[in-house]
């Protein structure tokens, strides 16, 4: 009996690994979706910095000065 135990307790765990792996599975995909929506407002924000950023240069004029630029 202890080899039927032995096999019974090898697919128990089996079972439990699959359960674990799926929830893994969902995690990296609930932050796989999160990563995406922050690298969606990150490049927003470049965006409006950008146009921030060339609003300065603008308001500065043409006067052959040499302008501070932020570097990246």
């Amino acid at each position: 009996m202890s080899t039927l135990g032995d096999a019974l307790a090898a697919l128990k765990n089996i079972v439990l690994l699959q359960e674990r792996l799926e929830g893994v599975q969902r995690d990296i995909s609930r932050i796989s979706a999160d990563v995406k929506g922050v690298n969606e407002y990150v490049q927003t924000i470049d965006k409006r910095v950008i146009r921030i950023e060339t609003m300065i240069e603008m308001s500065r004029g043409s006067g052959g000065s040499a302008t501070p630029r932020i570097e990246r």
